[in-house]
């Protein structure tokens, strides 16, 4: 084989490496440890695309997703706990960026009251305008009392050759 030819072989190995290294330092899922994903549970994916969190979000190269990934990954290689992580992204972000925020003060409890609250206000306006608006029925006209007492009349018929006794 000439030289030339092996050099240029030399040259395209390297070139792919170089590629390959380049793909795989861009690759997202590298930061998908499982200590990354259990952090990134705890953290809301704000890419306005989805209602999941960090550590589950669906999207491929996810704009708020993978970013937080990434620092939670570098945080974690720092060697900051969990509790340490979720707070300084907080301290960031504010609270919108827990998925789920802490149960303080008044508004857990509005939360889980209200629904029914609303209901019970909307069913005694509801039985107040109802009874409002009943009006006394119409007397029946004598061709739909006609069909009425016809009807009747089958009914009592068959009920009582139902109650006799089947030879």
């Amino acid at each position: 084989m000439p030289v030339r030819l092996r050099q240029w072989n030399l040259k395209l190995v390297i070139a792919f490496f170089a590629a390959l290294a380049a793909v795989v330092a861009q690759d997202p899922t590298s930061y998908l440890t499982p200590d990354v994903l259990r952090v990134g549970d705890k953290l809301a994916c704000r890419c306005g695309g989805c209602r999941n969190t960090v550590g589950n979000c669906p999207m491929l190269h996810c704009g708020s997703a993978d970013p937080m990934r990434r620092k939670i990954y570098e945080m974690q290689k720092r060697g900051l706990s969990d509790a340490n992580i979720v707070s300084a992204i907080v301290r960031e972000e504010g609270i919108v960026a827990l998925a789920a925020p802490p149960a303080q003060g008044i508004g857990p409890i509005v939360t889980w009251l209200m629904p029914g609250i609303a209901l019970l206000i909307g069913f005694f306006i509801y039985s107040r305008y109802v009874r409002r608006n009943q009006k006394d029925p119409e007397p029946l006209s004598a061709a739909d009392q006609a069909t009425l007492n016809r009807f009747r009349a089958q009914i009592d018929r068959e009920f009582d050759e139902s109650s006799e006794p089947r030879k």
